[in-house]
């Protein structure tokens, strides 16, 4: 089975502000790397990632730059969808009552849910979830009264400053609100403008437009202009909404239109939102809206990379103030363009206005070159200053994430202080000082009268109207003046007319520009600057040679492009140097470049009167000095000041409650948080309260229940993973507890097991928990490939311990619920399907089947598997489709599966009954021209689905609007009406008690209680064996392995193999239970090990384990060896080897050099080097137990061990099993720690890590351990030793080095040898020797000599007696078929005696 969820997340970083666990493992400690999503030329970073998978999956491919498949949605989608489903239900129940109701599927209206499920809310509530804006309630004179939107969640009413909330959401069919306001003169008349698609670069959750509400949010009706039944795509993003105080009629909103309709509007309504002015376009994102306190009709909108627009007529008109400052100086040569608003050098900017002065203006800036910028206006938005701060340090508080989270507000009293915020908060306090000023000046574009059917892409002037020397040249450097584009009755003139090649659009040299004549165009051109103002040539190009001048709405196909000309205006139209091929450009002041208002008609022989000015003023500005202090803390990285307030911000306002003391209220991630009443609230700690209580808005992605309770575990957006608590029946007042930090993703219960619990946030960081929560550790370290964004897991009923998640390389696998894993690698074309929503899904008939995938289409494909999810094959496709948003499995069927979608008018459900191999449309939008489902399923994005298992025919489906169900196994389907929200759901998950568990984006968790479910129990399956150990016994007689079987299921039989030969068949495999199994192998050596269970002729394979299998020697109390003296037994070398190694005297236990990365040899949690003494040592009361010299040189961790930050480590064990369970006799150790809690000085072995450098016997340091220091052995126990080098999946060094091994012992086992000294006429060579040595006497020991050759043990080798009669001969011995290692030689003749020592390497 699996989790599945998905939806908004917007916060990228890990947060630890919630909750502190008392966790084994401190999840700091994990090395969590922010990875940007990468597709082609297109990086994704932070809160971006789910705006992109938003736009993905609707867009039908990973890469959302290239054109799409398939059809955009329009704007309002989902109301329109929603609203079809309810009309036709209630046209359904009307008709049901009638006689002559039709036999027909489409005409019955499913009702199993609402007659038979119980929908409960189950919290939390206390995780609130972002909220974009608040308004208060200014009649009421305690302040208490506010009205909150959250994103996802609706809009929520207070009257008790938080202590309570209630949900006024009803009738919104869109809950993604951003932005509420209200009127002080009827403050029951509420408006909500939807949709967050504005906030960035990427469209994310699009909005249905403007709610209006009469009653205090009891009732809403949408009052955004229509297009069809489709809101006008205009209105499809509202950003912001202001109304004026004194009359709740007149409404002045900022929208966004969306993908494809790429335009910022301003619109006015005077009527309530009955009728709406397009009153201002921009080519940019119109993102924000304010009214000035002390005067509505002073208001100004912030334009993205633009600067700000003003209003003095309450919205009906704007301008372009100046800006000079916000963006630097736009001289008239501006290589951007004087009008255009690509020429800032800034992104987002929020702006907040003075309570005493409608003039002052302060910007948040998002500055493109130094980050975060503040900046104030003292004219009304004219000039700019800015304000570093005092001591010197930059601003960093919008950060990386100044485009998502960015907010300001002023001081109700004093315009010299503002507070703002990005990720945290500040309070800044403008200093009085005179500053350093800059003169300078900018161009003024000012539009009178022209929005009604003028909108402009850019003007350039000067030289900016060429390339290279082309105005220079050909315009002959006119000087540069003010003019006025004229329009309306009677006004018109002459101009001359230029054709380009058929097709151009830019870029066009002004060399092509073709001269055709001259024909009159619907305006005057004026330089104003004269006196009297005179009016001037223009000439126009004409796009599509047409003969006339005409603008249209496509602006990349309007480019009639204007040319004011610096020459006295000719009626005889007689000025050669214009009427020529590229004459366009001569005395060529500005090029002005115009296109048609949306739904506007272009008629030119009515236009309105109206005048386009450009104009430059000179100013001075200045830059200033401000000091600030943080007033939140939500990372506890600074102070931990107020760090109950969630990290992001997105509203602050103040709240005034007398002349002196106000407070300040903050919407962000973490839904509402308000300060105490203060003259200077939240500068102290703990003078900031949050919504914990009621306000349940938080954005699940993934959800379950814990068996046996009505316990529950999620993921969230921005929030972490939460835990409901087992004593109490979670309900919506129920308080989670804070587990796990950054955007908690799918979560796993284990299904027999109440206290085993998976969970984890993006990229793939999983943590479980053994134990109800209490401690958790990390389980993910070592995975293979890179992750996706979205961290997906999926599990089984029947087979708990088995968890897959899934990388760019394959399925990762864990066959003790995250223990260990290993990566299931998938070729051909899985690199096309992985993508950050890649998903796996586990059969919930059958775990034997395990699906993967995230494309289906763009050369991806979908893959199952029918082995347990050890290899994967694609299955066929269906109909091109692409990106998915998950895969679903069906209860009782195991050759069923499902693959869900969200692109416009294409298959939502698709259905396969035969692993992959056909595939079936239940959604009933395939083939259909119309892009309209035949089957009544509604046209948006689905997130999860359920298949119930007591009627199969009952289908759920979590989509963007809600619930729809099928009772009739997909043939048609209809919206469940209930008290569940009308929320995206986006995780269905079915569970134990009746239950299935709901995961909504923007109400936190749901389940529904089925009784026809209460007694459910997982579909029945066989499972295989799991081998849970494999080992060598002590048996000197025999090469003797006992496997540990645990048999999942009952077996007819059950059989053993190694290295793929049969060693054993057993018949007791009839019950449930870990058995153990002893076998015989021929030799010592390494071999695979792997149990074979046999049910009804079918097999079911275990998984493999290896052992390696090593001579059994005899226990001992003592071993000391140099390494130079060995016979080859006595240690088992896995990486490591003994030998002479460069830089050293004589021969050491050595690792591979350098030992190499997990990763390089296919691992996926790292892999050991292991060097085991096959020497039973009994431990005595020796002190010290173990002595050796080592050098280590390997990659240092971040932390402290065992965490997995610690990277690579050397580690010295034992094991009184023989080695089944390997316990430390001291900590794991690396380069910076080279003796463990005594301080040694480490920098030689250090300074070799950073170097690069080799080992060599400079940097030996001698260690002691001692076997019973840690109380896992004791005087009497019999243990074996062994050496470990870890290596994880990166960084590598030179490795380790250990020589001079005393066990229990003083002394070295040849320094306790008594050697004579040969006689000088005696010789023994070579020495070392490869096999073949000679011993020679010369005139020496004459008679018969007895020479025997022993190994260190003493252990007879060969013995020969020698013929020396002479005294003088040579003898040659063989011991090539020996063992390298060290030899004893030794002559005896009577009473004399002498040894010699020989190495064979």
């Amino acid at each position: 089975m699996k989790l599945k969820f998905l939806v908004f997340i917007l916060l990228i970083s890990f947060i630890s502000c919630n909750k502190i666990n008392n966790n084994s493992e401190n999840q700091s400690d994990i090395n969590f790397k922010k990875k940007s999503i990468v597709v082609g030329d297109a990086k994704y970073d932070g809160p971006e990632k789910i705006a992109y998978y938003h736009a993905a999956i609707r867009h039908g491919d990973v890469d959302i730059n290239k054109p799409s498949r398939f059809k955009k949605y329009k704007s309002g989608y989902r109301d329109v969808e929603y609203n079809k489903l309810i009309s036709a239900r209630k046209n359904l129940l009307r008709s049901s009552s009638s006689s002559n109701l039709e036999e027909d599927n489409n005409l019955k209206y499913s009702t199993y849910a609402e007659e038979n499920a119980v929908f409960v809310e189950r919290g939390p509530n206390n995780v609130p979830g972002r909220t974009r804006s608040i308004v208060v309630d200014e009649t009421d004179s305690s302040g208490n009264t506010w009205y909150a939107a959250a994103v996802g969640g609706g809009v929520w009413k207070t009257v008790d400053q938080g202590t309570s909330w209630n949900e006024l959401s009803n009738d919104l069919t869109n809950i993604a609100v951003s932005s509420i306001a209200n009127s002080k003169s009827n403050p029951n008349v509420l408006y909500v403008g939807t949709g967050e698609s504005w906030v960035g670069n990427l469209d994310a959750i699009d909005g249905n437009g403007i709610y209006k509400s009469t009653n205090g949010g009891l009732n809403w009706i949408n009052v955004s202009t229509k297009d069809g039944d489709y809101i006008d795509k205009r209105f499809n993003n509202v950003s912001r909404v202001v109304v004026d105080p004194n009359n709740s009629d007149v409404v002045v909103i900022t929208t966004y239109g969306g993908s494809g309709h790429a335009h910022g509007y301003i619109f006015k309504s005077s009527d309530g939102g009955s009728n709406w002015s397009q009153v201002r376009t921009s080519e940019n994102r119109i993102q924000q809206i304010v009214s000035a306190p002390s005067d509505f009709n002073i208001l100004y909108a912030a334009v993205r990379g633009y600067g700000i627009l003003k209003s003095s007529d309450a919205g009906t008109t704007w301008t372009n103030p100046g800006n000079l400052g916000l963006s630097g100086d736009l001289a008239y040569d501006n290589a951007d363009g004087i009008y255009g608003e690509s020429g800032g050098s800034f992104a987002r900017l929020e702006i907040a206005v003075s309570h005493q002065n409608p003039n002052t203006v302060f910007a948040a800036i998002v500055d493109n070159s130094v980050g975060s910028v503040l900046k104030v206006s003292y004219d009304g938005g004219q000039t700019f200053d800015l304000f570093n701060n005092e001591d010197g340090t930059a601003d960093t508080w919008l950060n990386t994430q100044g485009w998502y989270d960015n907010v300001i507000t002023v001081h109700p009293f004093y315009d010299s202080i503002v507070y703002y915020g990005g990720i945290e908060t500040y309070k800044a306090t403008l200093l009085p000082n005179a500053g350093i000023s800059f003169n300078g000046s900018s161009t003024f574009v000012t539009e009178e009268n022209t929005g009604s059917f003028l909108n402009l892409v850019n003007i350039w002037g000067g030289k900016s109207v060429g390339s290279g020397d082309e105005w220079a040249n050909g315009a002959d450097n006119p000087d540069l003046v003010d003019v006025e584009v004229r329009y309306g009755p009677g006004k018109s003139q002459k101009a001359y007319r230029f054709s380009v090649p058929e097709g151009s659009t830019s870029g066009v040299a002004h060399s092509a520009y073709k001269y055709e004549d001259v024909v009159e165009v619907p305006f005057e051109v004026w330089d104003i600057l004269a006196d009297p103002p005179r009016q001037i040539t223009v000439s126009f190009r004409d796009n599509k040679n047409d003969g006339a001048f005409n603008i249209i709405e496509d602006y990349t196909e309007s480019r009639e492009y204007i040319f004011a000309q610096i020459t006295p205006y000719d009626s005889t139209m007689t000025q050669t140097e214009v009427s020529k091929n590229g004459g366009q450009l001569y005395k060529s002041l500005y090029l002005i470049w115009p296109y048609l208002v949306e739904n506007a008609t272009w008629e030119p022989n009515n236009l309105p009167n109206s005048s386009l000015k450009i104009e430059s003023k000179d100013f001075t500005y200045q830059v200033k000095k401000k000091n600030f202090v943080h007033i939140t803390d939500g990372y506890n990285d600074i102070d931990s000041k107020n760090a109950n307030v969630h990290v992001d911000h997105h509203f602050l306002g103040t709240i005034v409650d007398d002349s002196v003391n106000f407070r300040i209220l903050h919407g962000g991630d973490g839904g509402v948080a308000w300060s105490i009443s203060s003259p200077d609230p939240g500068i102290n700690d703990s003078e900031f309260s949050v919504s914990l209580n009621g306000y349940n808005t938080n954005q699940a992605y993934g959800a379950d229940k814990v068996k046996g309770f009505d316990q529950y575990f999620k993921g969230s957006q921005d929030n972490g993973t939460w835990l409901s608590k087992r004593s109490e029946n979670a309900s919506k007042s129920s308080d989670y507890t804070f587990e796990l930090g950054g955007d908690g993703f799918e979560v796993v219960t284990h299904y027999s097991d109440s206290n085993k619990m998976m969970g984890g946030s993006q990229g793939n960081y999983f943590f479980r928990t053994l134990d109800g929560g209490d401690s958790w550790s990390y389980v993910a370290n070592g995975f293979v490939g890179s992750d996706p964004f979205i961290s997906r897991l999926s599990t089984s009923y029947q087979d708990p311990e088995v968890v897959f998640a899934v990388t760019s390389s394959g399925v990762m696998k864990t066959i003790n619920f995250g223990e260990t894993w290993n990566l299931k690698s998938i070729a051909g074309t899985w690199n096309g399907s992985f993508w950050s929503g890649t998903d796996v899904e586990v059969s919930l008939a059958n775990p034997r089947f395990v699906w993967a995938g995230g494309q289906m289409g763009n050369g991806g494909e979908i893959f199952v598997s029918s082995d347990w999810g050890e290899t994967f094959d694609p299955v066929p496709g269906f109909a091109n489709m692409g990106t998915s948003t998950g895969l679903y499995s069906h209860p009782t069927e195991d050759s069923t599966a499902y693959v869900l979608f969200g692109m416009a008018g294409a298959a939502k459900v698709i259905e396969t009954k035969d692993l992959g191999q056909t595939w079936e449309d239940l959604s009933g939008f395939h083939l259909n021209v119309s892009g309209k489902s035949s089957k009544g399923f509604p046209d948006v994005a689905v997130y999860s689905f359920l298949v119930m298992p007591h009627n199969t025919n009952i289908m759920w489906a979590g989509t963007d609007i809600g619930l729809v169900e099928s009772i009739d196994a997909g043939e048609s389907w209809k919206i469940v009406n209930s008290n569940l929200p009308k929320v995206s759901i986006w995780d269905m998950k079915l569970k134990d008690q009746g239950q299935i568990v709901l995961a909504t984006h923007g109400r936190g968790v749901w389940t529904a209680y089925i009784d026809e479910l209460k007694d459910y129990l997982p579909n029945p399956t066989t499972l295989p064996p799991l081998l849970n150990n494999v080992y060598q016994l002590d048996v000197d007689d025999k090469y003797a392995v006992v496997s540990k079987v645990f048999l999942k299921s009952v077996y007819d039989s059950l059989q053993i193999k190694s290295d793929g030969t049969l060693v054993g068949t057993y018949y007791d495999a009839n019950e449930v239970v870990e058995k153990t199994y002893e076998f015989d192998v021929p030799d010592q050596g390494n071999y695979t090990i792997q149990a074979f269970g046999f049910k009804d002729g079918t097999e079911y394979p275990s998984n493999q384990l290896e052992v390696t299998v090593n001579p059994v020697l005899q226990p001992r109390t003592e071993f000391s060896t140099t390494f130079s003296d060995l016979v080859g037994d006595e240690f088992a070398l896995d990486g490591f080897r003994i030998g002479i190694q460069g830089g050293f005297d004589g021969r050491l236990l050595n690792s591979d050099h350098p030992y190499s990365s997990g990763t390089d040899l296919g691992y996926s949690d790292g892999y050991s080097l292991i060097a085991m003494l096959n020497i039973p040592i009994i431990i005595t009361d020796f002190a010290p137990s173990i002595k050796f010299k080592e050098v280590v040189i390997v990659e240092p961790g971040v932390s402290a061990y065992p965490s997995p930050n610690f990277y690579d480590y050397v580690i010295v064990e034992a094991s009184k099993d023989g080695g089944v369970t390997w316990l430390r006799l001291i900590n794991g150790y690396d380069s910076d720690e080279c003796i463990p809690g005594a301080g040694g000085d480490c920098t030689s072995w250090t300074q070799a890590y950073n170097t690069g450098a080799n080992g060599n016997s400079n940097l030996f340091k001698t260690r002691e351990i001692g076997f019973t220091d840690r109380g896992s052995f004791q005087k009497g126990d019999t243990v074996k030793v062994r050496f470990r080098l870890f290596s994880d999946d990166l960084t590598v060094a030179w490795g380790w080095g250990i020589d001079d091994l005393y066990i229990q012992k003083e002394t070295p086992v040849v320094q306790g040898i008594e050697f004579t000294k040969l006689e000088k006429n005696i010789s023994i060579f070579p020495n070392p020797t490869d096999g073949l040595f000679k011993v020679n006497f010369n005139d020496t020991w004459k008679g018969e000599i007895k020479l025997q050759l022993v190994d260190i043990f003493g252990r007879a080798v060969l013995g020969r007696n020698l013929n020396n009669n002479l005294g003088t001969s040579s003898h040659e011995f063989d011991i090539s078929n020996k063992i390298d290692g060290i030899y004893i030689v030794q002559l005896i003749q009577g009473d004399k005696k002498t040894m010699k020592k020989i190495i064979k390497e």
